[in-house]
Formats: structure tokens, sequence, C-alpha cells
């Protein structure tokens, strides 16, 4: 496996240049030789078995994190010999390993019916805003006695040092259930790519549909990518039933495997996901695979959406939003409700203490309706950013009724209006 540099104007038209002198026969570790120059007129001759590529780093499944204002601003976190690597760049061509590489040993679990040892090896990784966390695939045995994918967690201060990985994610009855409507016996969680949205995490999870699994080989199955969400970045749930890029999308019923990159791109007017997909299962390259594969293809694409779309709340019920301070400024709200409505209610901090903790379910007093101080309505419309009146001040319930109507986003301007 090799990572190779791309580069685009409008993220649409790519152009690969050629810059470093490699040896493709030579270790995974020392397959770059040299630079070249972006140029490759400026090339120097090229030895026996090197040539001239784009390729800048011998690894599998990597992370690329851009900081501008770090003296190393290109660092990459990924997989290889021995476990898991952190290296660093100047200018994101030319990648250099710290010394005390890996920073994470490879991870073996060995099955205790079948002896099987069982690798980790996918580990996406961003910056939370306040450490660097690597989501490091672990296994768990079932009580069926499979080896299980699940998603652990590693976090550094340094890039350098490692804690640990603990398993935080194990696939259960729900996701097997899944798998099972698309004709699998179960799932697991291939991998989970977080990044920070609003007051918490949003990721793309990799749901590994399986088959079988080959007697001296890996599981045969498919993949698509769900969302899920996170209060903190420890605790997950999958969002919905339906994949976010399920593995027919493109190739149909020849659909195999779809992963994403890291984290979406967001840009002013639209978000744009990145993700890569293939005409062929996982398993493939397994001796015991016997179906002919035509044309197998593996291709990176794009989807874009609207901002702030990535997840919303549709149909039909309430969301009770926690008090916040209202003042003279404006609500502006993401929604949908060209065949419903959406309905907005201020209710007074005080005249609502809802229960908390076990058994104490949080209900609407029966009179909730006449104790706020405002209603606010709004139909017929498809807007992303709808302004609201502010017509309360001081802290409030904000209960947002919604029938056949979807709300993706509320916000307050930063100054009053």
């Amino acid at each position: 496996m090799r990572v190779g540099y791309a580069r685009s104007a409008d993220g649409e038209h790519w152009e690969r240049p050629c810059f470093n002198v490699t040896d493709l026969n030579a270790h995974a570790h020392q397959i770059i030789l040299g630079h070249a120059g972006v140029d490759p007129v400026d090339a120097p001759a090229l030895g026996e078995g090197q040539t001239l590529t784009n390729i800048v780093a011998g690894y599998h499944m990597p992370s690329v994190l851009y900081e501008p204002d770090s003296p190393q601003p290109y660092k990459m976190f990924a997989f290889g010999e021995g476990g898991y690597h952190s290296l660093w760049s100047e200018d994101g061509c030319h990648f250099q390993r710290y010394q005390e590489d890996p920073v994470i040993p490879l991870i073996l679990t060995e099955n205790s019916l079948s002896a099987k040892k069982w690798a980790s090896d996918v580990a996406p990784c961003f910056h939370d805003g306040q450490q660097y966390v690597a989501m490091v695939k672990t296994y768990q045995e079932d009580r069926q006695g499979r080896t299980r994918r699940c998603i652990g967690r590693s976090v550094s201060e340094d890039f350098i040092h490692w804690s640990e990985p603990q398993t935080v994610w194990v696939p259960g009855d729900a996701e097997d259930r899944i798998a099972q409507e698309r004709g699998y016996p179960w799932a697991d969680f291939y991998g989970l790519c977080p990044f920070p949205y609003g007051e918490g995490y949003l990721g793309f999870l990799w749901l590994f549909e399986i088959a079988h699994e080959w007697e001296k080989g890996t599981h045969l199955g498919k993949m698509e990518t769900f969302l899920a969400y996170s209060p903190d970045g420890k605790q997950w749930q999958r969002l919905g039933e339906e994949a976010f890029l399920p593995w027919d999308l493109n190739f149909a019923e020849q659909g195999g495997m779809m992963t994403t990159a890291s984290a979406p791109v967001f840009r002013p007017d639209g978000v744009d996901v990145y993700y890569s997909d293939s005409n062929y299962e996982h398993g493939y390259a397994e001796a015991e695979f016997g179906k002919p594969l035509q044309d197998p293809t593996w291709v990176i694409r794009k989807a874009t959406l609207a901002p702030d779309r990535l997840v919303g709340a549709h149909g039909q019920g309430m969301l009770v939003l926690y008090p916040m301070t209202f003042d003279a400024r404006e609500l502006e709200v993401n929604i949908d409700c060209r065949e419903g409505r959406v309905v907005l209610h201020w209710l007074p901090e005080s005249d609502w203490q809802p229960g908390r903790g076990n058994g104490n379910a949080a209900r609407l007093p029966e009179n909730w309706r006449q104790r706020c101080h405002h209603h606010f309505g709004l139909n017929g419309m498809d807007a992303l950013t709808q302004s609201v009146p502010s017509p309360v001040e001081g802290n409030y319930w904000l209960i947002v009724e919604l029938d056949n109507a979807s709300l993706f986003a509320i916000s307050q301007p930063d100054e009053p209006v």
C-alpha cells in the first residue's frame, strides 16, 4: 500500500505531479529515495528500479492533518509495518518518520476457537480542538465465537506519544439486522471517521456486512457508510437505519466497498464528501474467492450537500432545546417545510423543570402551549437561512414542532440585529 499526492484548484479536476524518485521494490519505509522537483524535467538520472512518481509514503489508510501554524504543518497518521506510524512534512510532498515509530504497536487478537489472529489496520485520525485522536480498529469475540471488528480510541498531545487504544463501540444486534436486511448474516464496524460538528461530533461509520469468513483468510462481504453522532467523541450512536452512502449507490448490485475521506470539506455554499467505491467485495484477494471479476474498478467520487444538511430532524414530532438566552438577535433556521409546517414556541425556563435520570423522562406540562410567550410558524418553503424575529428576551426553552417537515439547524447571529 502506498500514499499518493494529488492536487486540485476546484476539487473536481485533479493532477498528480511526479516529484519523488521512487523505488517500488524497496522496503516500504525506503521507497522514497529523493526529491526531483515539481517539474519532471529537473529530475536526476534514474537508476535501475527507480521511477518518478507522486508517491509520498509507503503506508496504508492514511489521515493527513494540515495545521498551518505548526512548524510541521502536514501530519500523517497511517498503518504500516509493525503498527501505526506518525509522519510529518513541511510541504505535504516529502514526509519523514518520527524516531519513535511505530507510535502504536500492531494489535493482534487471537480467536479462542480457531486460533486465527486478527490484526488492526484502519485508524482515521483528527484533532478535536484539544488533542489528537485516532479511532483504532480493535476486535472482540462475540457469544458465537466470531471475531468482531470494533471501534477503538487512542489520544495524543504531541502526535508521537499515544495512549493505549480502548474499545469504545462494539457492533450489536441493531447492526446485524441491517446486514440481514441486505442478505448478510452479521455486520462489523470496519472504521469510523469522526469530525467536530456543532457542540459534538459526527462521523462516517464504515459498516462491513459480512457473508462469511474464509477458512484461512479474512471475511467476504460488502461495505457501506452510515452517519454517526457523539456528544464527547467517546460515546457513539448510529443515526438512522439507512446508509448515508450505500454500497450499491454507483455500481448497483455489483457494488462492493464504500469508504470515505476522514472528514468532509466545508465550504460556505456546501459540504463536499469525498468517497471511494468498488464493484467487488472485500475478501476478493483470498484464494477461496472463486467469482470471476470483470473490469474490477475502484474510483474516487465526490458528493455535495447543501450547507448544514449533513443531518436533520424529519417528519412529525417535537424537539425541545435546552434553555438558552434570547436577546435582540434574530434566529436563523435551516428548514424544508415545502409540504408541511414548522412552528417555534418559546416557553419560559421557570415554567418547566423536567425530571432527569432513570425513571424521570422529560414530559412537557399539559398546558405548555398556553404557557408559551410566543409562537412563530413557517410553511411552504425550503430555506437554508430563514430569519425568524426575536420575540422574547431572557432564558427560554425553544420548542420546535415539526409537521411533515425537516429541521437541519438553528442559530443566532454573532451580533444583535
